[in-house]
């Protein structure tokens, strides 16, 4: 009797298909996986509520497991059995943005890579089958719940690296949400002085305890005013904007110092949303307005690196565990905002 595994499947508002799969075989330049953890991340959370439809989506792409096959030609240092993040997004490695070192946006990303029924990065099952690339050796003595916290974080580092943050920066975190903090320990770890902006009383309390030097409540006082008070009326060197409302980047813009950066980390919806943006500040304060998607493999590298060295504590973040048989749950807890990273292990 062939040996099956349970994959799930967004295919409405609310709507999770449970499907029945035959375990694959990995080709040769793939590897075979047994999913021990995934973290939900707000993708699947907007996939959950019908904020976003691309249905059907087999989603979970914040993924840790055990290696359990190899194909002939995989040259890894990863063996049978290890901890392993597996790193789900597509890179083609031919489009134009690969071959220009922008593989985090590769031009083929949402493209189906290898024959499949159902799109999307397929973490949240039994096991996921990985192009060699994807496959990233973790340290056998971390917890996979930690391990399957690597693609987040990976995604702030990138975006902390292309914030160039020196020594001694007044940086700005709008939003002290999961990856607003991870931006704040990455920005800390720089040597930056860090400032996090949210109104909600105990994201903002949870900010200072891990290690924010200001705290900002935007709906009691006025964000630009605020931000330039608590660097001497010169504003912010970098502010990173993790949440997704336009409005904070058009104040972020006003916020900043002269030669300083605003960067969009967070999507913003309903997608297509516009700013509004005195276009003379470019010209007058030479200040740059940027952002970052997804990571590439050198900041999955780093960041499984930090993890496995013990370089960076992710067990504060982890708000909940369930099982897999609980996804519907994790999901309805990981919409509250007394949540941080709600994981789901099989």
């Amino acid at each position: 009797m062939t040996e099956t595994f349970q994959r799930a499947v967004f295919v409405g508002p609310k709507q999770i298909r449970f499907d029945e799969l035959p375990i694959p075989e990995p080709g040769p330049h793939q590897a075979l996986v047994k999913v021990k953890a995934c973290a939900l991340c707000t993708w699947e959370q907007r996939m959950y509520t019908g904020e976003e439809h691309f249905y059907p989506l087999a989603g979970g792409h914040e993924v840790s497991g055990e290696l359990v096959k190899l194909g002939q030609y995989v040259h890894t240092d990863a063996q049978i059995g290890d901890r392993v993040m597996a790193s789900t997004l597509n890179r083609c490695g031919y489009c134009e943005s690969c071959r220009r070192g922008l593989d985090n946006i590769c031009d083929n990303s949402r493209k189906p890579s290898r024959e499949t029924d159902v799109p999307g990065p397929a973490g949240l099952a039994g096991y996921v089958l990985l192009d060699d690339y994807q496959l990233y050796r973790a340290s056998n003595d971390k917890s996979f719940e930690e391990i399957c916290l690597t693609e987040p974080l990976a995604c702030a580092l990138r975006s902390v690296r292309k914030g160039q943050i020196e020594r001694a920066d007044n940086v700005v975190v709008v939003g002290a949400g999961v990856m607003g903090m991870f931006h704040l320990l990455l920005a800390r770890q720089a040597g930056a002085r860090v400032i996090v902006s949210e109104p909600n009383a105990e994201r903002a309390a949870f900010a200072q305890k891990m290690g924010a030097d200001a705290v900002i409540d935007p709906t009691q006082d006025s964000f630009v005013d605020r931000v330039k008070a608590l660097t001497g009326g010169r504003g912010a060197d970098v502010i990173f904007c993790a949440v997704s409302v336009a409005q904070a980047v058009e104040q972020a813009v006003e916020a900043v110092a002269k030669g300083g950066r605003v960067h969009v980390y967070a999507s913003i919806h309903p997608r297509g949303t516009k700013i509004s943006i005195d276009p003379n500040l470019f010209h007058s304060k030479e200040i740059t307005l940027t952002g970052t998607m997804s990571q590439n493999k050198e900041d999955v590298l780093q960041t499984v690196r930090m993890i496995s060295q013990g370089l960076i504590d992710l067990k504060p973040f982890i708000s909940l565990v369930l099982p897999f048989a609980k996804l519907e749950e994790g999901l309805q807890a990981a919409l509250r905002p007394d949540t941080y990273r709600v994981v789901v292990t099989m």
